[in-house]
């Protein structure tokens, strides 16, 4: 029983720890970006040596991942609140929510992008980049279903939407526009003519 209760204390001791290390990172990420942030000055700016930083995150993409999908996260209860009420909003302002979300966080947008584009992500990163991807694929479906989308054509529409936003937000991001609003505005263009592809009137014809 005392056992237990010391392992459960000092598991709670090593999250704490490894909670400072992430807010850590994001202090730096906001500074910086996020690539050039490393490890020893993450270990830096928590306090703690540059050797026991690797107890808590083995290597630097985790601890990037672990700061994404925090902030993500975090994300996700607004898009839920979005989704699953009574009234859930049109798949337009949907996808204008998450691109000004991504526009609006530099830093997430530079580790989401890091993280889709990298080919050799070690395998505990990989699953859990697709466990958090699968939460957005879930609540657009979600969405899609409650604005009259069949239940069979819901999941792959979910992925083709998450995706073109996503490719929309790359491709535009630093276009050759007089200022960030003319950016903005022509990204929002964008995402409102690809989400009239999405109107269930258009998806159960297919």
């Amino acid at each position: 029983m005392g056992e237990s209760r010391f392992a459960e204390l000092k598991e709670k001791e090593k999250q704490a720890r490894k909670q400072i290390v992430i807010e850590s990172a994001l202090t730096l990420f906001a500074k910086k970006p996020f690539f050039e942030v490393g490890m020893r000055e993450v270990a830096e700016e928590a306090g703690i040596s540059p050797a026991t930083i690797y107890r808590y995150f083995p290597s630097q993409e985790e601890l990037f991942h672990e700061a994404f999908l925090q902030d993500i996260s975090s994300a996700s209860i607004e898009f839920k609140s979005l989704v699953q009420n009574d009234n859930p909003v049109s798949i337009e302002a949907f996808g204008i929510k998450f691109v000004d979300h991504l526009i609006e966080d530099e830093t997430t947008f530079q580790m989401m992008t890091y993280l889709m584009l990298k080919n050799n992500l070690a395998n505990p990163v990989m699953g859990k980049f697709d466990s958090l991807t699968k939460i957005f694929f879930d609540l657009f479906e979600q969405l899609l279903i409650k604005h009259g989308v069949k239940n069979k054509n819901a999941r792959l529409y979910s992925h083709s939407f998450i995706a073109s936003i996503t490719g929309i937000l790359m491709t535009f991001r630093n276009y050759s526009l007089k200022d960030k609003k003319s950016v903005r505005d022509h990204i929002i263009k964008v995402i409102k003519i690809t989400s009239l592809l999405y109107t269930d009137q258009l998806i159960n014809k297919v």
